[in-house]
C-alpha cells in the first residue's frame, strides 16, 4: 500500500480501489492537499472527482474507482465553534424546541440536529461516515463545472459587513487578501480587479486599467473609476473563469473543492498560471483541492509553484485499471530537460501510450500508418497514442526514461544500427528496464552486429538481417525478438527508408515528403496505401500489441 503524507484537512485520508499494478496495494492519500488526477480519456479521471463528490456529499455510496474517504475526527473546540456559528434561535410557526435538539444553518440549508449525536459523530467520523457527510461535509464542498466557474463573478449581495458571509463580501473588507489577489490578476490579465459597491446592495467586479481608489468608500475617485471599468460580464468566459476560482480559492469558504478540467476557456499562459496558483493557495491553508485535467501547462504551473502535489495518473484497458502516483521530481526533470521540454513529452501522461523515434521523419511516417491502421477499425493500431522524436538514437533514451519512471508504456523505434558499438547501447536497456545484468544481451548484441557488417556489408542500407542465413540470422531473430518484449522495436530489415519498397521511394533529403505523396491522402482514390498485413503494416501491430497488453515488460511498478 502506497501512503502519500499531508497535514490535516477535512478529509484524512483518500483511498482509491487499486494501485500500479495488478500485484500492487491499493494507492492511499493521507490528508491530501492538492490532487489532481491526470491519464488517458476515459481513464475515470472524471469519475473519481464525482465519486469523491458523492462521498463527500452522502457517505458510503457505490463507487468504482474511490475505495473510500476518511474524514479528519474534530476536537471540542472545533465543534463547539461550528455550533456557536450554526446554531439558529429563530423560529418559524409551529415550530418547536426539544431536549438536546437545536436547529442548524448554514447558507440555505436548515435542519433540526439531536446535539449529541451531532457532537458524537464529529468526533468520531468513523462511526456514522453517513451522517458526517451529510450534516457536516457537504455543506463545506464545492463543485466548478464550466458554467459554475463563470458564474463565480456574477454579483453578490453585500449583506453585513460587519460580519461578511459572502465571498465578495470578505474580500472587501480585508485589504491585504484583496490587494494580494489583484496583484495576481494583473500578473494575468495586465489589468487592475475593482470590488463596486455602488449599485444597490449588491457587489459588483470590475476590471480597468489602474488600481482602483479606496473601493470601501463611495468618494467621488472610487465612482469614477467603477464608471470608466468595464463590469466583468463583458470579458470572456477565460478571464471569468480564472477570476472566480481565484476568488473562491483566496477568500471562499470551502474546504473540498472539486474542479474538472480547469482549463477549459483559459490560454495555455492562463492554464499554468491557474495551477500554479491553485496549488499555492491551496496547500498553504485548509482547503483541500481535487482537479483532473488535461493541460500539461495546468500541471506545470502547479509542479513549479514549489508545492507538494499529489499527481495520480489512472488507467483503465482492457478492463484493468491502475493508479500511479507520479513523482513531483520526475516531473520535475521532464519540464526542466531541454529535450524532453522541447519535444513535449510531458504530454505523454495524458495518452496510453507513447511512441519515440529517433528524427522527427521517422516520427510522422510511423504516426501516419499508425492513424490508417486506427482507420481500419480493426482493432489494429495504437490508439490514443502521442508520437514523438527525439534528436538521434543517442537521445531516444532521454525520452524514454522519464516517461518509463512514470509508469507510461513508452516504445522506442530504431533504426538496426543502434546496434553498432558506437551507440550507447546500455543506456536504452536502461531506459527500457531490461532486466539486469546486462551482459549477455550486450555480447549477443556485439556478436550480431559483428555478422551484419562482416565482409563489408552495410546492414543499414542493404537490407539488414536479410543479409544474413542459417545460425546467424536466427541469433539476430532470437535478439530482436528479446528488445520487443521490452519495447525496444529495432527495424530489422535495416532503416525507415526501405519500409513499402513497393513505393519505390528513393532514400534521399525530399523522403518523407516523397512517401507520403506516394501514400496518397484520399482514402477513395486508387492510388491510396491501405494497410496490408506485412512490412511496416506487420511491425506496427507489433508496436501496437505491446503498449496495449496490461502484461507488458519494461514498466516499472
Amino acid at each position: 500500500m502506497i501512503r502519500i503524507e499531508r497535514v490535516s484537512v477535512l478529509i484524512k485520508e483518500l483511498r482509491l480501489r487499486f494501485g500500479a499494478g495488478q500485484e500492487s496495494g491499493p494507492l492511499v492519500l493521507d490528508e491530501p492537499a492538492v490532487t489532481i488526477f491526470v491519464g488517458p480519456n476515459n481513464s475515470g479521471k472524471s469519475m473519481v472527482l464525482r465519486e469523491i463528490a458523492e462521498f463527500s456529499r452522502h457517505g458510503d455510496t457505490h463507487r468504482t474507482i474511490l475505495g473510500g474517504l476518511k474524514f479528519r475526527k474534530q476536537s471540542v473546540e472545533e465543534i463547539d465553534a461550528i455550533l456557536e456559528v450554526w446554531i439558529d434561535d429563530s423560529r418559524s410557526p409551529g415550530e418547536m424546541d426539544y431536549p438536546d435538539h437545536e436547529y442548524l444553518k448554514f447558507g440555505a440549508w436548515r435542519t433540526l440536529i439531536h446535539v449529541p449525536d451531532f457532537r458524537r459523530v464529529l468526533q468520531n467520523p468513523e462511526e456514522d461516515t453517513n451522517f458526517f457527510a451529510e450534516q457536516y461535509a457537504a455543506h463545506h464542498m464545492l463543485i466548478l463545472d464550466g458554467p459554475s466557474r463563470i458564474g463565480l463573478t456574477a454579483a453578490q449581495e453585500r449583506g453585513d459587513l460587519k460580519d461578511p458571509q459572502s465571498t465578495f463580501a470578505r474580500l472587501l473588507t480585508d485589504d491585504p487578501r484583496r490587494e494580494s489577489l489583484r496583484d495576481v490578476l494583473f500578473d494575468a490579465f495586465g489589468l487592475y480587479l475593482g470590488m463596486d459597491i455602488s449599485e444597490g446592495a449588491s457587489i459588483h467586479l470590475r476590471y480597468g486599467n489602474s488600481a482602483p481608489p479606496n473601493e470601501r468608500t463611495v468618494e467621488d475617485a472610487t465612482l469614477e473609476w467603477m464608471r470608466n471599468a468595464r463590469p466583468v460580464h463583458q470579458w470572456s468566459d477565460g478571464m471569468k473563469a480564472f477570476t472566480g476560482m481565484l476568488l473562491v480559492l483566496r477568500a471562499g469558504d470551502p474546504k473540498i473543492i472539486i474542479i474538472d478540467e480547469p482549463e477549459a476557456f483559459l490560454h495555455p499562459t492562463l492554464a499554468y498560471k491557474l495551477g500554479r496558483e491553485i496549488a499555492q493557495t491551496a496547500s498553504q491553508g485548509e482547503k483541500q483541492v481535487f482537479v483532473s485535467t488535461h493541460s500539461s501547462q495546468f500541471l506545470m504551473g502547479a509542479i513549479q509553484s514549489g508545492a507538494k502535489i499529489n499527481v495520480v495518473r489512472l488507467t483503465y484497458q482492457q478492463g484493468s485499471a491502475t493508479a500511479r502516483m507520479l513523482s513531483n521530481d520526475d516531473i520535475r526533470v521532464m519540464m526542466q530537460e531541454p529535450l524532453l521540454r522541447s519535444a513535449n513529452a510531458l504530454s505523454g501522461v495524458f495518452y496510453e501510450g507513447v511512441v519515440v523515434a529517433e528524427a522527427d521523419a521517422d516520427r510522422a511516417f510511423y504516426q501516419e500508418l499508425n492513424e490508417r491502421l486506427l482507420a481500419g477499425e480493426s482493432g489494429r493500431g495504437a490508439p490514443n497514442t502521442l508520437f514523438l522524436n527525439a534528436n538521434g538514437k543517442d537521445s531516444v533514451n532521454k525520452i524514454v526514461g522519464p516517461l518509463r519512471a512514470l509508469g507510461i508504456p513508452v516504445a522506442a523505434i530504431l533504426d538496426i544500427d543502434a546496434l553498432n558499438p558506437e551507440t550507447n547501447f546500455p543506456v536504452l536497456l536502461k531506459a527500457t528496464n531490461y532486466p539486469k545484468p546486462h551482459r549477455s544481451i550486450s555480447s549477443e548484441r556485439v556478436d550480431v552486429w559483428s555478422d551484419l557488417v562482416s565482409n563489408d556489408k552495410k546492414p543499414k542500407s542493404d537490407g539488414g538481417i536479410a543479409l544474413l542465413t542459417g545460425a546467424a540470422k536466427e541469433k539476430a531473430e532470437n535478439l530482436f525478438d528479446r528488445l520487443d518484449q521490452y519495447g525496444l522495436f529495432v527495424t530489422r530489415h535495416g532503416e525507415v527508408e526501405h519500409w513499402l519498397p513497393e513505393l519505390n521511394v528513393a532514400r534521399s533529403k525530399r523522403w518523407l515528403r516523397n512517401i507520403f505523396e506516394a501514400l496518397g491522402n484520399d482514402p477513395k482514390a486508387p492510388n491510396y496505401v491501405h494497410p496490408d498485413d506485412d512490412d511496416v503494416w506487420a511491425f506496427l501491430d507489433k508496436v501496437g500489441a505491446w503498449i496495449k497488453d496490461k502484461g507488458r515488460r519494461g514498466i516499472p511498478l
